[in-house]
């Protein structure tokens, strides 16, 4: 009887799932609509959607057309019903999320801190702030599905252990289980590019792509990667590390210990430190004096904007970079779409013919003229955004 049970519960979950899925995808439907759509009888899907009435995930909201005889009546997601939180852990910021069910973002806040952070403080900095935002908005904290970590390294699925995250110098860290403890909620830990990733499939530009990659340009250079609607993750979990490709034979050292890595040409962290050594030995700058050494992230795009030829010729010798990384991308997975994201949006503007151009010079003709490649629309909030999508997607059975 056990099995049996067991076998009702997960039969009566996939239809929940299933139903909300449709519901959020056509935004309301009448429940003979979702008879109609999921092959159910209309009594089961009387007894289901009752049911999730009842718990708070849909409300009925007025009438729809009618085909004859009364008019029915409408289902739809209910918002602020459930909530979830998101956090972008980084080298020097945390970047945070607060959405609902639907996907709206109620809440989000950045939070820079000194270079590094430890295990310890990241967890109780997330606690601490999920704790102010819950008081702000007066949510309750039993209403949230979940809170998503979004990592700067390597994820272990089978284990949910960071496996590496060079850039916060954390290994083998079982970062779900002292952040559930410490939460009371349950916690999901994914690398950063592929919350990227989420992000944009969910509520981004890939709602309607299944075959797309994300890479973002920070400290490092990561991408997620989906292929035929699902989150492509490899073997061991590494895919989508694209940050140590190999681009320039003999190269600059890289933190892996390998030599023309990808990240060591192309990441904000590269850049900066070229623009500086340039600065520092003779090279001479029409915005930016020798006094203001060590020049900002902010101050190298403010003068690139401002027409620097030292400071645009980084940016665009690293859009070349990454192009070739772009154009690899399309020969080997063949996307629909290329989203760029994290710290490129800032400088897209300025680099976004070198890159494109790049690619058209490299990649295969035929794929290359069917990819879209664009930018993404939030920013350096994207991590954090698709972190807090992950328990919300589970709702809907992905």
């Amino acid at each position: 009887m056990k099995s049996v049970t067991g076998n009702n519960q997960y039969l009566k979950e996939l239809n929940q799932a299933a139903i909300l899925a449709l519901i959020r995808q056509k935004e309301r439907l009448s429940r003979k609509e979702l008879s109609n759509l999921t092959g159910l009888s209309p009594t089961a899907c009387g007894s289901i959607t009752r049911q999730l009435i009842q718990d708070g995930f849909l409300h009925e909201t007025g009438q729809g057309e009618s085909t004859g005889g009364r008019k029915p009546v409408m289902l739809e997601i209910k918002p602020n019903s459930y909530y979830a939180a998101g956090f972008d852990i980084g080298m020097e910021e945390l970047q945070m999320v607060v959405a609902d069910i639907t996907g709206k973002i109620l809440y989000q806040k950045n939070l820079e801190y000194t270079l590094g952070i430890s295990v310890e403080k990241a967890i109780n900095l997330v606690y601490e702030e999920l704790s102010v935002i819950v008081g702000k908005l007066g949510l309750k904290w039993e209403k949230f599905l979940g809170c998503g970590l979004s990592i700067p390294g390597l994820v272990d699925r089978g284990t949910n252990q960071v496996i590496m995250a060079p850039n916060l110098s954390w290994n083998h860290v079982d970062l779900k289980a002292k952040a559930a403890e410490i939460l009371k909620m349950p916690v999901y830990i994914e690398n950063e590019a592929m919350c990227s990733a989420i992000c944009e499939n969910w509520i981004g530009k890939c709602k309607s792509i299944d075959n797309f990659v994300v890479i973002n340009v920070e400290s490092g250079i990561g991408a997620g990667i989906f292929i035929g609607g699902s989150i492509y993750r490899g073997f061991s979990g590494s895919a989508g590390e694209i940050g140590h490709l190999i681009v320039q034979d003999n190269g600059r050292l890289c933190g892996c210990g390998n030599h023309g890595c990808l990240e060591t040409y192309a990441s904000t962290r590269y850049m900066l430190l070229e623009v500086n050594n340039r600065l520092n030995n003779g090279y001479s700058s029409r915005v930016i004096s020798k006094s203001e050494s060590p020049v900002k992230w902010d101050r190298l795009l403010d003068a690139a904007a401002r027409g620097d030829p030292l400071c645009s010729e980084v940016l665009h010798q690293a859009a070349k970079f990454l192009g070739y990384t772009v154009a690899f991308l399309i020969n080997t997975l063949n996307p629909e779409a290329i989203i760029l994201g994290k710290s490129f949006t800032q400088y897209a503007p300025l680099v976004m013919d070198t890159l494109t151009r790049t690619v058209k010079e490299k990649a295969l003709n035929y794929p290359a003229s069917r990819v879209r490649i664009m930018t993404s629309d939030f920013g350096m909030n994207s991590s954090a955004l698709g972190a807090a999508m992950i328990p919300i997607r589970k709702i809907f059975g992905k």
